[in-house]
């Protein structure tokens, strides 16, 4: 089934499962950059597995992105500069840590992500990178990734679990459901806009 033909009351669970999860294991290969995309709670989800990726020695850059300015409850920070306190508390030296602290919503941190690798790295020396982010939320952002980015770059998924939206759990409760719900319609919305390329699930 293509992407673009999904409506709202096809989403069942067999479709969700497909359209958010199906394929989107990390391969454990090294990488040249681990980039991790930022929301309100990225501090506690996914920054913990990129520092397993960066202690595990597959990559000694770490790109933490996010511009947005949120409340957290340990003061007012960009989601970047929040999830700069937790790398450090890690462990992860500061020289390794690139910061992307503009970007406003998915598509821009990977757009600026872009930049960012330019700037440090340069983008014609980059052959891989990591692309962190929960795992509901893997499947969009690969995509977008993966149209956005120069052809030869692989970006490899890396999902982190939360507690609601698990692949085995997102199911079992409300929030999980109206949450895998919420960003199965968002996948289909970039493809009927033309953000990313359609696909088949």
């Amino acid at each position: 089934m293509l992407v673009s033909k999904i409506k709202e009351e096809d989403l069942n669970l067999n479709i969700i499962d497909k359209l958010l999860f199906q394929g989107l294991e990390d391969t454990g290969e090294d990488v040249d950059c681990i980039i991790v995309l930022g929301s309100i709670k990225a501090a506690q989800y996914r920054v913990p597995m990129a520092v397993d990726v960066y202690n595990a020695g597959r990559s000694s850059k770490m790109m933490l992105c996010g511009g947005k300015l949120r409340d957290f409850s340990d003061g007012k920070y960009t989601e970047a500069e929040h999830m700069y306190k937790a790398v450090l508390e890690f462990g992860v030296a500061e020289e390794n840590i690139i910061l992307e602290k503009a970007s406003q919503n998915t598509v821009e941190n990977i757009l600026f992500a872009l930049i960012e690798l330019q700037r440090t790295l340069w983008l014609n020396k980059v052959r891989k990178v990591l692309l962190v982010t929960t795992a509901y939320h893997m499947r969009r952002s690969l995509a977008i990734a993966r149209y956005l980015f120069p052809e030869h770059i692989d970006i490899i998924p890396c999902p982190a679990n939360d507690t609601n939206t698990r692949r085995e759990n997102w199911m079992n409760t409300t929030v999980g459901i109206q949450r895998a719900k919420d960003e199965a319609m968002k996948v289909v919305r970039y493809v009927t806009n033309g953000v990313i390329p359609d696909f088949e699930i």
